[in-house]
C-alpha cells in the first residue's frame, strides 16, 4: 500500500540536500505538481509527482542531505483514507524508517554554536507574487521582507539578483552575526568571526578544483586585434550581438577545424566530438556554474549572443535544470565582464581538454601595416588564454586553433 518517494536521478547528480516540502502531510497531489524541492552540487530542483496520490509522510526534514535514490517519503494511491495510511503507518517503526532513508547531515563544528536552520520561504510569504526558489532561500537567509523588494523578471518575478540589489542598496537588513551565532571564542575562532558553512555548490566546486588541479594543465596566449568585430558589431548584420557572443561563435566554427580541442580525456582514450556543446562559466551568487549551449556549431553571432543570455539569466535566478549542466565538450570562461583582468588563465573542466579564457578589453598601442611599412596605432585588443590538457594536447594543435580564431575574429 505504501510507496516510496525517492530523490529521482539527474545525470551526474550524486548528492541532494532537501530543501523544503511543497506538500503536506495528508495532501492530496496531481500528476505534475511540485512535492519537494532539493538543492545539489549544480542547482535547486523542484521535483514533481510522476502520478497522483496521497503524500502519506514526511520521512526527511528539511537540511538532511541524501544520495540519489534515497527514500524521503511515502505516499498512497488516490483515494486512500486517512484511517488507512494511520493503519499503514502503524506497521512501519520509526527506527526502520529512519534506516530506509538514511539522512546524512553536515556535521556542524563543536567550536561554534550551530547557526538556527534557515529554510527558503514558502510561496505563501511572496504575497501572491512569483519568487524564485533561489530568491525564497536568500530571502530567509538574509531575513528579508519580500515586500521591499521589486522584481525584475517576467510578470514582475522576483530572482536571487533583486534580493541582494535591495541588500546592497541599504533597503534591508541582514541579520546580524549575533543572532546567528553565539558569542564566544574557542578553538581560534573570534567573536567577532560568521562562520559560514558551505553549500552543496561550493564543496562540488572545491572538489572539482582540487580534482582539475592535479592535470598538467599549461596556458598559451594569443593578442588579437578586435577593430573588425567591434566595427561589425555596428553593421546591420551584427546589430545586438555581444563580444562575447561573437568570440564564443568564432570559436566554435574554429572547433570543427580543430577537432583535438573538441574531446574529453579518458586513461584509454580520447572523446573527439563531431559537435560543438559550449559551456560557458557562470558567476552566481552562490557560485560558479558552467551551463551548456548545445550544437553551438548552428547558430549565428547574434543567436549565441541570446543563447548564452538566456542560460547565464537561468543560472542567475535558480532555474537551470541538470540536463543544462551536463555533456559540454569545450568551455569559455569570461572573467573580463567582471573586472578589467590581463590574462584569464584557469584550471580545466574536466573531462574537457581545454578551456578559453577571456580578460578585460584593452586598447593598446600596436604596429599597423602602412603602405609598405608600419604604423603604430591604438587599437581594441584582447589576450586570448587558452588552457590546456598537456596529456591530451602539445602546444602544436593549440597554436593553430589560437591561429584560426585570431584569423576568424579580425577578419570579420
Amino acid at each position: 500500500m505504501l510507496k516510496d518517494l525517492c530523490i529521482p536521478r539527474m545525470g551526474s547528480v550524486e548528492n541532494a540536500r532537501l530543501l523544503q516540502w511543497r506538500a503536506a502531510e495528508g495532501e492530496t497531489f496531481t500528476p505534475g505538481q511540485v512535492l519537494y524541492e532539493i538543492e545539489t552540487d549544480k542547482t535547486s530542483v523542484e521535483v514533481e509527482a510522476d502520478a497522483g496520490g496521497v503524500l502519506a509522510k514526511h520521512i526527511a526534514q528539511a537540511g538532511d542531505e541524501f544520495k540519489v535514490g534515497d527514500r524521503v517519503g511515502l505516499w498512497v494511491a488516490p483515494g486512500t483514507t486517512p484511517t488507512l495510511i494511520a493503519q499503514a503507518l502503524k506497521g512501519q517503526t520509526v527506527k526502520a524508517i529512519a534506516d530506509v532513508a538514511g539522512p546524512k547531515v553536515v556535521p556542524v563544528p563543536t567550536s561554534v554554536a550551530p547557526m538556527a536552520e534557515v529554510r527558503p520561504l514558502p510561496r505563501a510569504a511572496a504575497g501572491g507574487r512569483r519568487i524564485s526558489p533561489l530568491a525564497r532561500r536568500l530571502a530567509a537567509q538574509h531575513a528579508v521582507d519580500l515586500d521591499h523588494v521589486a522584481g525584475t523578471g517576467v510578470g514582475g518575478k522576483i530572482g536571487g539578483k533583486d534580493v541582494l540589489a535591495a541588500l546592497n542598496a541599504h533597503l534591508l537588513s541582514p541579520v546580524t552575526a549575533e543572532s546567528a551565532f553565539a558569542a564566544e571564542v574557542a578553538d581560534g575562532v573570534s567573536a567577532d568571526a560568521d562562520v559560514l558553512l558551505h553549500s552543496m555548490r561550493r564543496r562540488a566546486i572545491a572538489q572539482r578544483m582540487v580534482q582539475a588541479s592535479a592535470i598538467p594543465t599549461l596556458t598559451a596566449d594569443m593578442a588579437v586585434d578586435l577593430t573588425a568585430l567591434m566595427a561589425f558589431r555596428k553593421s546591420s548584420q551584427g546589430r545586438g550581438a555581444s563580444v562575447l557572443g561573437m568570440i564564443a561563435h568564432a570559436a566554435a566554427v574554429a572547433l570543427l577545424e580543430h577537432p583535438r580541442l573538441n574531446a574529453h580525456w579518458r586513461d584509454d582514450a580520447m572523446l573527439q566530438f563531431r559537435t560543438v556543446h559550449l559551456g560557458i562559466a557562470v558567476d552566481t551568487p552562490e557560485g560558479l556554474v558552467v551551463p551548456v549551449v548545445r550544437h553551438a556549431e548552428r547558430l549565428s553571432a547574434l543567436g549565441m549572443t541570446e543563447a548564452i543570455a538566456a542560460l547565464a539569466a537561468k543560472a542567475r535566478n535558480g532555474f537551470l535544470r541538470p540536463e543544462d549542466l551536463v555533456g559540454g565538450s569545450f568551455t569559455i570562461s569570461n572573467p573580463g565582464s567582471v573586472g578589467p583582468v590581463l590574462r584569464a588563465e584557469a584550471l580545466l573542466n574536466p573531462p574537457q581538454v581545454a578551456l578559453l579564457g577571456l580578460p578585460g578589453i584593452v586598447h593598446a598601442p600596436c604596429a599597423v601595416r602602412d603602405g609598405d611599412g608600419w604604423a603604430m596605432a591604438v587599437r581594441p585588443s584582447i589576450c586570448l588564454s587558452l588552457s590546456f590538457d598537456h596529456r591530451a594536447l602539445d602546444g602544436g594543435p593549440v597554436i593553430a586553433f589560437l591561429n584560426t580564431l585570431k584569423s576568424r575574429i579580425e577578419s570579420l
